[in-house]
């Protein structure tokens, strides 16, 4: 004689619980989905400007520059070193230190704020070696804007000459450059020479980790509807 078995019955604040979670953790996946297109976009179209033929400085229109943010630029001009600016809490190979910015008088007029590289936190003493190139340099970059990377990035205070994100405006501003570009270049310092800036640091490039992320809260998902089903079975 085998033993009848009970009606199945969902249970009620299970469900009720249950469904809103899943929905969520669905949503999230999908959003993550999403997430996943618009950064291989963003990266695909940096991929393609950095591709193209460098261009002169002097062809960058102020206007409409940001048509051309990420592409390489060639410029050529003389630092102005005594007015370099240092943005801190930045990590190279697991030591902290600063991106050294340093305007730029261009040959054919006007002013550009230039990243120069990594330094460490014993730049502004003098106790490391320092390139300081004297005269007219010529030098390749990339057209970058600034901002903060996070909201969690605290906001600079020029009056104590602390920066802890490249603003184009404020840095020309606490420089006393009436002729900035609205716009810094990033350059890569050459590796094969001794001394100080260094670069470019891991941060630079994109992470794209929203598949995981996605994989992640479907998982959840998935983990869920196993755990109500199997309660389910277990109780009738």
């Amino acid at each position: 004689m085998t033993a009848e078995r009970a009606p199945f019955r969902l249970n009620f604040w299970m469900t009720v619980c249950a469904i809103p979670a899943l929905m969520l953790l669905v949503g999230l996946g999908v959003w993550q989905l999403q997430r996943l297109e618009w950064k291989e976009a963003i990266i695909a179209e940096r991929a393609e400007r950095r591709a193209a033929v460098p261009i002169a400085l002097a062809e960058v229109a102020d206007e409409n520059w940001k048509d051309l943010e990420h592409r390489r630029v060639t410029l050529r001009g003389r630092f102005l070193h005594d007015r370099e600016m240092l943005v801190w809490n930045k990590v190279r190979h697991g030591q902290t230190g600063f991106d050294l910015i340093t305007p730029l008088r261009l040959e054919n007029g006007g002013t550009v704020l230039v990243q120069r590289g990594w330094v460490p936190r014993a730049w502004p003493t003098g106790v490391v070696d320092r390139r300081r190139p004297g005269g007219d340099v010529a030098l390749a970059g990339v057209l970058r804007d600034g901002g903060k990377a996070t909201p969690w990035v605290p906001d600079n205070n020029p009056a104590k000459d602390e920066w802890f994100f490249a603003d184009v405006v404020a840095m020309s501003k606490a420089a006393n450059i009436t002729d900035a570009k609205p716009y810094f270049v990033r350059i890569t310092p050459d590796a094969a020479e001794k001394g100080y800036p260094k670069g470019p640091h891991g941060s630079y490039k994109i992470q794209n980790k929203h598949l995981e992320y996605a994989v992640t809260w479907f998982g959840l998902a998935l983990t869920l509807v196993i755990v109500y089903v199997a309660y389910h079975l277990r109780r009738r």
